[in-house]
């Protein structure tokens, strides 16, 4: 987010003399124009940032100037610790710990109620409702290999459900959507990949570290494709299970609609997944293309007729 990476830059130049345009892209893995725009930004809300040419040159806060409490809100202070204690909830980091006590201790005497007896208007929780305990703990053991260079063995599921030992170099851990994601350097394919944490089924620290390599995982990501092949669907849903339907799909893929069903147009990862969740909606929900699809699911449903003897 672009708030926290200004606030970010503003405290690197609190905390050192002087530091160059690139470096401030290369840390934050953006490009040089979104820096010139965060500094620039940064000079129009009060806080005066200097520009200085040459080899030595690059951006740096005047000695003299200094960063009151009062350049960030009560309000805006607990939005940080809501982000924070999430983050916490995932990573266990000390560091992360110490840092909350130091904004915390920022806030009126006031305004530190509610912080941690539940009253937050605003919560930030990145560990899903089903195997909480397993998921942090397997966050926190890639968030531990990233920050010691160690080498990660990984026990790893793809798509189709093949097993595979990667030997991998963790780089980057991030959250897209409702999933985790591990950008890294893997032996076995030689190049940089994207690993999504559930599938990750075993996990195994290695006394092997390394040279963290050149590479973004931004840019890994948009590169990236999911192994499923997609499909475009056209399914009648009954009005019955309206509410799921206008909760799961876009407002712009349902087509039509009236008091007996609901029609949807959307492009669906083919696969498994996709003949479960068909599947889970019982007589509500029939396939009206492509046919290749209806004909699969009439297999299956066949072979279940077949296994209970109906």
């Amino acid at each position: 987010m672009r708030i926290d990476r200004m606030l970010s830059i503003v405290v690197i130049l609190l905390n050192r003399r002087r530091i160059k345009a690139q470096e401030l892209a290369d840390r934050f893995e953006v490009s040089l124009r979104t820096v010139y725009r965060d500094i620039e930004a940064i000079n129009l809300s009060g806080i005066p940032i200097i520009s200085n040419q040459g080899l030595d040159g690059g951006y740096e806060i005047p000695d003299n100037y200094k960063l009151n409490r009062q350049f960030l809100s009560p309000s805006d202070m607990k939005s940080i610790l809501s982000a924070l204690k999430g983050v916490n909830a995932a990573l266990d980091d000390s560091k992360l710990s110490v840092i909350f006590e130091k904004i915390q201790s920022l806030l009126p005497d006031e305004e530190k109620k509610g912080i941690d007896c539940g009253d937050e208007t605003i919560v930030f929780d990145p560990i899903g409702w089903d195997n909480s305990d397993r998921s942090a703990r397997k966050i926190q053991t890639v968030y531990e290999t990233i920050n010691s260079l160690k080498v990660l063995e990984v026990t790893y599921l793809d798509s189709s459900g093949k097993r595979t030992i990667r030997n991998v170099e963790p780089m980057t851990l991030f959250q897209k959507g409702f999933a985790w994601y591990l950008s890294g350097y893997c032996h076995e394919r030689n190049e940089l990949r994207i690993f999504k944490l559930s599938r990750m089924k075993e996990l195994r620290v290695l006394n092997q570290t390394f040279v963290r390599k050149q590479g973004n995982f931004r840019n890994l990501f948009e590169q990236w494709q999911p192994q499923e092949k997609m499909i475009e669907m056209v399914l009648k849903f009954s009005s019955s299970v309206r509410h799921v339907v206008e909760e799961y799909f876009e407002s712009a893929a349902i087509l039509d609609q009236d008091d007996a069903s609901i029609t949807v147009k959307a492009r669906l990862p083919h696969g498994d997944w996709l003949i479960g969740m068909i599947l889970s909606y019982g007589d509500r929900v029939e396939i009206l293309s492509p046919d290749p699809f209806r004909t699969d699911i009439q297999n299956k449903i066949r072979k279940m007729a077949a296994l209970y003897n109906l």
